[in-house]
């Protein structure tokens, strides 16, 4: 037969059930459990040999033969099922199910149960086959000589029914300020736009080049402390002032005086003394002698200074005026070069 005939729910006609049924399967195209919670199955408290299932919805597509549709079954309260006593030697699997019995197409019952389809003790059980018109809930592991059925023996085995129906009430997607794309059917794809207008808040901008018009930075931008790396930047006239540190009599270095200049004005000798383990190989420390008193640069204990000077450990810097520089070449290892003697 092409189509069923007389259609659901004629004027003026009678129909079988089937049709019924048919008109359901296209709400409910396939079986499944209506609503998450429906049908659960669960140990019983105090666990002993049975399970409980939870109340709720089926929808269960007939299997005897072609066309017949789909079935609803509710329960509506948690349903207690016994389950056989345990094989003392072997384990085995049961299934707990929701059956139609419908005599119109096989047997002589009419009506829906929950049941437990014992399966067969073995070393290595399988599960029992679901019975015709059936929608499987749980199987249950019966270990032998079990006498209790916990949770960690129930496997869910339920799934949610499909429907042929939309789902939801969403019939479009506008892309609005910064968006591009959208659409009303299928898969629907917002993008960025390639500008936009305004941005609020933090942003994160990686690759992205700023161009016309005004881009303000915030205050917090100003001043950057600790490491920071600067990538594929161009800076416009950049200007690096070296820091001053005055002293006017025989000094010891701290660890911020790295790239610092020292000046020393005194009319004594005033030795520069380089400290140890305060530095990185690479550290520079430049020394000025600005007043008459003799200048030399020593190190610290641990500390060891070459250079070319008369002395080579302790150069002195050689006139008012004249300048050196320390560099760390290896672990507290520094080379004086300058205008020394």
């Amino acid at each position: 037969m092409a189509i069923h005939t007389p259609p659901s729910w004629l004027q003026n006609g009678s129909h079988p059930a089937e049709n019924d049924r048919l008109t359901t399967q296209a709400l409910w195209a396939t079986t499944g459990i209506i609503a998450p919670s429906s049908l659960a199955v669960t140990a019983n408290a105090p666990t002993n040999m049975s399970v409980n299932v939870a109340s709720g919805w089926a929808a269960i597509v007939g299997t005897i033969q072609p066309n017949m549709g789909t079935y609803v079954a509710y329960n509506d309260a948690t349903v207690n099922l016994p389950i056989a006593t345990a094989n003392p030697t072997n384990p085995r699997i049961d299934l707990v199910c929701v059956t139609v019995n419908d005599s119109y197409y096989t047997g002589s019952t009419d009506n829906v149960v929950i049941q437990v389809v014992t399966g067969t003790p073995a070393g290595s059980p399988v599960v029992p086959a679901t019975p015709a018109n059936s929608i499987p809930l749980a199987r249950v592991a019966v270990a032998a000589g079990a006498l209790a059925i916990t949770s960690g023996n129930i496997t869910d085995l339920r799934v949610s029914v499909t429907t042929n129906l939309p789902i939801g009430d969403i019939t479009g997607v506008t892309a609005g300020t910064g968006l591009t794309g959208g659409g009303t059917s299928g898969d629907i794809t917002l993008a960025i736009d390639s500008t936009v207008a305004t941005l609020t808040g933090s942003q994160t901008l990686t690759n992205k080049d700023l161009t016309s018009g005004t881009n303000t930075f915030p205050s917090s931008l100003a001043t950057l402390t600790g490491v920071e790396t600067l990538t594929n930047k161009t800076l416009t006239s950049p200007k690096i002032d070296i820091g001053i540190n005055a002293q006017t009599t025989a000094y010891t270095t701290v660890a911020s005086d790295d790239g610092k200049l020292i000046t020393v004005t005194s009319s004594g000798t005033a030795n520069v003394t380089i400290a140890a383990g305060l530095y990185n190989t690479g550290a520079q420390i430049t020394i000025a002698r600005m007043g008459s008193g003799a200048v030399s640069v020593v190190g610290d204990t641990g500390v060891t200074v070459v250079s070319t000077g008369a002395t080579a450990a302790s150069p002195a810097l050689r006139v008012q005026y004249s300048t050196a520089t320390a560099i760390m070449t290896a672990a507290n290892t520094w080379l004086v070069v300058g205008d020394i003697s």
